[in-house]
């Protein structure tokens, strides 16, 4: 009889096996470009695996390794700071030997914080700066952009450069708007305050717009080019910065300056001196909070200050690329017990140097889902299938709407991911598909092999 029970399971096992294989594509079955790991957590047995050790690109699913490593170390309640000090003393409203600004990697300041923090000026009854701004990002190294990153995404906000003085995620808007036609249109910058030279060569007129733009000089001028119809709206474009720290100091001195603040003196970098007087400190939203934001929206910013970050705190100062890829190394290797081989080189996935293997990333997602006190923060931080986030568009009116709770990817060829389904009956699978290559046929293998899982596995295994 147990024979009969052992052949029965064996069977249903390989039959389910052998209908997953089915649904590779033929471009992948000789070539290696696709690897795929599922498991049943519930049960705490393998479902599928193919190429589970292989190296991958993975793209955004490194976000799940920074996020999970962040949650661990740093905890989720952890804050970011932001702090203003004085270089002298406050005397009859004047405030003498200028004003610092300390950035310690948030990746959430906004114009609107800024604004906080002068109307906690005014409170102190500050009414002049003398001695000008000073802006401090020391504690992050200087590089802005991680190695594998191509030189041509610069600009692009997918790709900002990166400072431990950050705001609005290191990118502004320029709104074009039609003037009278033959004219110049008119442009405007937001936040006020943003430092760039502009070069206007557009005009107003014709039929439809053409207008674009255009970063000169690493992001120190823009190009502003085509032609905007006199009746139409304002066309708006995301620009990067070229220096997130200066950015961030001139808006700060405009919004000073429409206080009623007066700044004499000009905006300089450099370190904030250990006799300087803390006036306030700015707290960040919880690391919970801004995981969920990381993960939904798939912002790469948060991800690689969330990497410095990790080797500033757990290495100490300056957080480097290379201090954090030693962190989150050693945490796969000593708490996660990864095995296989490995190269993570940012917190965001943009490097085309990043390698994972599927197995690496089922490893991650069980730590998570057996670590309680993150679980519940990392899980509700990913996009779910046909709801919201980057899955908001995907499995629609599916049989796994709903259902799939996952972190996508996607680089040059590269499709991800990997992450939670939940069947049926409840039965939690986890799941990394990593596919090099394969463009489309990728993301309708993720499609037919997810639709699959929901139902084969409760009833087959």
């Amino acid at each position: 009889m147990l024979f009969l029970i052992l052949l029965i399971t064996f069977s249903s096992y390989a039959f389910s096996q052998t209908n997953l294989y089915h649904l590779i594509p033929k471009e992948a079955v000789s070539n290696g470009k696709l690897g795929v790991v599922v498991k049943s957590l519930t049960r705490g047995e393998s479902v599928f695996e193919y190429n589970s050790d292989k190296l991958f690109i993975p793209a955004s699913n490194i976000k799940v390794i920074t996020s999970v490593t962040a949650l661990s170390l740093l905890k989720p309640d952890y804050r970011f700071k932001t702090e203003i000090y004085s270089g002298g003393e406050i005397i009859n409203g004047i405030l003498y030997g200028g004003l610092f600004i300390k950035g310690y990697g948030d990746p959430t300041l906004t114009t609107q914080d800024l604004s906080l923090m002068v109307y906690k000026l005014k409170e102190m009854g500050i009414k002049e700066i003398r001695g000008g701004i000073t802006v401090d990002d020391s504690y992050f190294g200087q590089d802005r952009y991680g190695k594998g990153w191509k030189e041509q995404w610069r600009g692009n906000p997918f790709c900002p450069p990166i400072g431990a003085l950050t705001l609005n995620h290191n990118k502004y808007r320029v709104h074009v708007r039609p003037s009278k036609p033959g004219k110049a249109p008119v442009v405007e910058l937001e936040p006020k305050g943003t430092s760039v030279n502009v070069i206007n060569n557009a005009v107003t007129g014709g039929r439809k717009s053409t207008v674009l733009i255009r970063r000169l000089e690493e992001g120190k001028t823009i190009l502003i080019k085509g032609r905007i119809p006199s009746r139409a709206s304002p066309a708006v474009f995301e620009v990067t910065v070229s220096n997130p720290a200066i950015y961030t100091g001139s808006v700060f001195k405009k919004l000073l300056e429409d206080s009623g603040i007066k700044v004499q003196g000009f905006i300089s970098t450099g370190k904030t001196p250990t006799w300087a007087n803390k006036l306030y400190t700015h707290l960040s939203e919880p690391l919970y909070t801004i995981i969920t934001q990381y993960n939904k929206n798939s912002i790469n910013l948060i991800g690689e200050n969330l990497f410095k970050t990790l080797g500033a705190e757990i290495l100490g100062p300056p957080g480097t690329w290379e201090k954090g890829s030693k962190v989150v190394s050693d945490f796969l290797r000593k708490a996660v017990s990864v095995e296989d081989e490995f190269n993570i080189v940012d917190g965001s996935g943009l490097s085309l140097l990043n390698r994972v293997s599927p197995q690496t990333m089922i490893k991650v997602l069980e730590f998570a889902y057996i670590n309680k006190p993150i679980f519940s923060e990392f899980i509700s931080s990913l996009p779910i299938g046909g709801v919201d986030g980057t899955l908001k568009r995907r499995f629609r009116m599916s049989e796994v709407e709903g259902r799939v709770i996952a972190k996508t990817g996607h680089l040059n060829n590269v499709n991800a991911l990997s992450g939670y389904l939940i069947t049926r009956k409840g039965e939690i699978l986890v799941f990394s598909i990593l596919a090099n290559g394969l463009g489309w046929k990728a993301v309708e293998f993720q499609n037919a092999l997810l639709t699959h899982l929901v139902d084969c596995c409760e009833s087959s295994i």
